[in-house]
């Protein structure tokens, strides 16, 4: 049977938030996936269960800063002081539910927040695979992939729509050491109007394109599009996997991720099914590597 949530209507800032929370963390009866990229499609629908950590803790150890190994002031070259002044709420989206969600109060672990970086996000950057230069990571929550790709090489910029998500990233990232304080930033902008001075050597997309309306995917694509240099990456750790209705979070398939991503210059270079021991919110994922032509 398809879930079709319902939408509430006049009920304040709190039963908003608490909508969109319920959202991520409704289980529905969920089909077993094959194992195949090419059977990764769902009959059933299943947002995220509760996000309780799997499998082994991971503890990365910080390493120092160095000032002379990074170009000077790259992250404010990176993001235009407009960008950085101007606190945008795209006027058709209705994501000013995000706000009110963050303002009532959203700790580590509820809804979409998995308390730590995606397992799988962690594995990719210990294994040296990215690129350097500078990163972006739109819809951001807490931080955690930020400061998870964050290094001496690289520097990363958080993007927000939520003033309080900001502060809470702030919060984070303040707690994760030199490297991180020095290579990290957030700016609230909205990701569809981003313009930074300079195009991104990597995107990192995991609970922004799920969480947008399915009528500005083609526009996602597009703007993905012109956000990464040639050469450049795009991570994007797909999921929820299913053909549910309703959202956010709203029902993602590796073939729609393609569809979007090779119509605007980009070429696969890998698709890897995440162990389930690493499922990062308690349901399955995979793991999609794009480099821009």
């Amino acid at each position: 049977r398809r879930h079709t949530p319902r939408t509430p209507h006049g009920r304040g800032m709190l039963a908003v938030g608490t909508y969109v929370a319920a959202r991520f963390a409704r289980a529905l009866p969920l089909r077993r996936v094959a194992t195949s990229v090419a059977a990764a499609r769902l009959s059933s629908s299943a947002p995220f269960a509760r996000n309780a950590p799997r499998g082994r803790s991971r503890s990365r150890p910080r390493r120092s800063f160095d000032r002379s190994s990074s170009p000077k002031d790259l992250l404010r070259d990176v993001v235009s002081p407009a960008a950085a002044r101007q606190q945008r709420y795209p006027a058709d989206m209705p994501d000013k539910n995000w706000e009110e969600m963050w303002a009532a109060g959203l700790n580590p672990g509820d809804a979409f927040d998995a308390r730590r970086a995606e397992p799988a996000l962690a594995d990719l950057v210990d294994s040296g695979a990215l690129p350097n230069g500078v990163a972006l990571v739109p819809g951001c929550g807490r931080g955690y992939a930020v400061a998870a790709l964050a290094s001496s090489d690289r520097a990363v910029v958080g993007l927000e729509i939520s003033e309080t998500a900001k502060a809470a990233c702030e919060a984070y990232l303040a707690t994760c050491g030199d490297v991180v304080g020095e290579r990290a930033k957030v700016v609230v902008d909205d990701f569809f109007a981003h313009a930074p001075r300079e195009k991104y050597d990597l995107v990192y997309d995991c609970t922004f394109l799920c969480a947008i309306p399915p009528g500005r995917r083609e526009e996602w694509g597009k703007r993905m599009g012109a956000l990464v240099k040639p050469g450049g990456e795009l991570v994007s750790l797909v999921f929820p996997i299913g053909d549910f209705e309703g959202g956010p979070p709203f029902a993602l398939r590796p073939s729609i991720v393609e569809a979007l991503l090779s119509a605007n210059g980009f070429e696969a270079m890998s698709l890897t099914e995440v162990p389930e021991a690493q499922w990062a919110r308690g349901r399955q994922e995979y793991l999609y590597r794009w480099r821009k032509k």
